[in-house]
C-alpha cells in the first residue's frame, strides 16, 4: 500500500480508501447486507494496508429520511480490534439539519452505531448551494466547535456536489475545516468543483478525498466500441480501472480515493493497481487519450446519472437510476431502440411514466440534473 498524507489532519492515509455504499447485498434490498462477504472484504483491505474506511448515516437503506445499514455494519466489524490500525471516516446528512438538536442526537447515534467514543473524520454530507446558508444560520459551526471541543469529532470536513463558487465560500467561511470531499474523475474534470476545486482544496493545505472516482462504476465496465478504439491509440495496455485510477493518483493534489467495493475481488483487483501507480504515472500522450475517451463520451452520454440513489425512494415509484442507465445504455447501442431490458426487467410500476412532476428528487441530486423532465425523455424514447 501507499500512503500520502492528508492535508492538515495529519493522517497517512492510503491512497485508496474503502467506501461502505456498495456493500454486496444477498438481493436487491439495500438493506440485506452480505455480512460474510463485507468481514473478508474488510479484513483482507486492512490486512493489505487500506486505513480508510468510509460511511455515512444514510449508506444501505431503502429510504433516506431514514438511517442504514453500513455505519452499524462497519461498526460491528471495526471494533473487534480494527480499529486502532483505521481511520473511520462518516458523514451526516446536510439536507436533515434543522436545529442544533438535529446536530447533538443525529451525532451519538453515529457514535453508538459505530461503537466508537470519537470520529476521525466527521463530514457535513453534501452540502449543496441551495441550503447552505439555511444550515450555517441554523448554527452549523457551533455545532461543529463544540463537538470538536468535547472530543466527539478529531477532524472536522464537508463534502459537496455544489458548485465551485460554493465550494470557495464554505472554505471562506469557517477556519478550521482539515480535509474536503469531492467528485473527480476523467469524464467529470470541469463539472461541479471539478479539478480546480480540488486544486484549491490543497494548495490551502487541507486534506483531499475523492469520490465517484468510477463514475458509480461506468468507468471501469466495457466500455463503447468508440472508446475502446481510442484506448488502443495509446501504448499503455491499461484496463479501464488502471485509466480511471491512475487519472487520480498521478496528481499530487489527490491525497486519498475511495472506492464503493462491491465483492471481495473487486478489493483485490483495486488494491493490486496501487503497487503500480504513482504521482507523475500518466504522460503527455496519456493525458491526451483521456481528453480524446471525455469528448467521446460527452457525445455519447445523455444523462449525466452516477446511480448514487440520493434520489431514491421516489414516493411514486420510480427507480429513476435504472431509468437513466438503461437510456444511456441503450444509446450506446446500435442505434436501435431495444426496449426489453426496460420493460420487462424493470415493473411497469417503476417506469419513468410514473412521475407526476413533484419535483422533489431535483433538491436530492448530486449532479443537478432535472430529474422530471428527463424521465419524459426516457419515457418518450421507450414508450409509455
Amino acid at each position: 500500500m501507499k500512503y500520502r498524507t492528508l492535508g492538515k489532519t495529519g493522517i497517512k492515509s492510503s491512497i485508496l480508501g474503502f467506501g461502505a455504499m456498495r456493500l454486496p447485498t444477498i438481493d436487491n434490498n439495500p438493506e440485506h447486507v452480505d455480512i460474510n462477504e463485507t468481514e473478508m472484504m474488510i479484513e483482507y483491505a486492512i490486512n493489505h494496508g487500506v486505513n480508510i474506511f468510509d460511511t455515512a448515516w444514510v449508506y444501505h437503506t431503502t429510504d433516506r429520511s431514514k438511517p442504514g445499514v453500513s455505519e452499524t455494519i462497519l461498526g460491528d466489524i471495526l471494533s473487534r480490534g480494527f480499529y486502532d490500525k483505521v481511520h473511520i471516516s462518516t458523514k451526516m446528512p446536510s439536507w436533515e439539519i434543522k436545529s442544533w438538536e438535529y446536530f447533538d442526537t443525529t451525532l451519538d447515534k453515529q457514535l453508538e452505531r459505530l461503537k466508537t467514543d470519537t470520529i476521525d473524520l466527521f463530514f457535513v454530507h453534501s452540502i449543496k448551494d441551495s441550503f447552505y446558508e439555511n444550515i450555517k444560520e441554523g448554527g452549523l459551526y457551533e455545532f461543529v466547535d463544540r463537538a470538536i471541543s468535547d472530543g466527539r469529532i478529531k477532524h472536522v470536513c464537508f463534502s459537496t456536489h455544489g458548485s465551485y463558487e460554493l465550494l470557495n465560500q464554505i472554505l471562506d467561511d469557517y477556519d478550521k475545516w482539515e480535509c474536503v470531499l469531492t467528485q473527480l474523475n476523467y469524464l467529470d474534470e470541469t463539472d461541479n468543483t471539478g479539478l480546480r476545486g480540488v486544486e484549491k482544496i490543497n494548495k490551502l493545505g487541507l486534506g483531499t478525498i475523492i469520490m465517484e472516482p468510477l463514475r458509480g462504476g461506468k468507468l471501469a465496465q466495457k466500455q463503447p466500441s468508440t472508446v475502446q478504439e481510442i484506448f488502443k491509440k495509446s501504448s499503455k495496455s491499461y484496463t479501464p480501472l488502471e485509466w480511471a485510477f491512475n487519472y487520480l493518483w498521478d496528481k499530487k493534489e489527490v491525497n486519498c480515493v475511495l472506492s464503493g467495493m462491491s465483492s471481495l475481488e473487486q478489493v483485490k483487483e483495486n488494491i493490486k493497481l496501487v503497487d503500480k501507480t504513482e504521482i507523475g504515472i500518466l504522460s503527455d500522450d496519456d493525458k491526451k487519450i483521456l481528453r480524446q475517451v471525455k469528448e467521446e463520451y460527452d457525445n455519447l452520454n445523455h444523462i449525466k446519472c452516477t446511480s448514487c440513489n440520493y434520489c431514491m425512494p421516489c414516493p411514486y415509484g420510480v427507480n429513476i437510476p435504472k431509468c437513466f442507465r438503461e437510456y444511456n445504455m441503450d444509446l450506446l447501442g446500435d442505434g436501435t431502440i431495444n426496449s426489453i431490458q426496460y420493460k420487462f426487467h424493470m415493473h411497469e410500476d417503476r417506469q419513468a411514466h410514473n412521475c407526476v412532476n413533484c419535483k422533489k428528487c431535483i433538491e436530492l441530486c448530486p449532479q443537478s440534473i432535472n430529474i422530471p423532465k428527463e424521465l419524459k425523455v426516457v419515457e418518450k424514447h421507450f414508450g409509455a
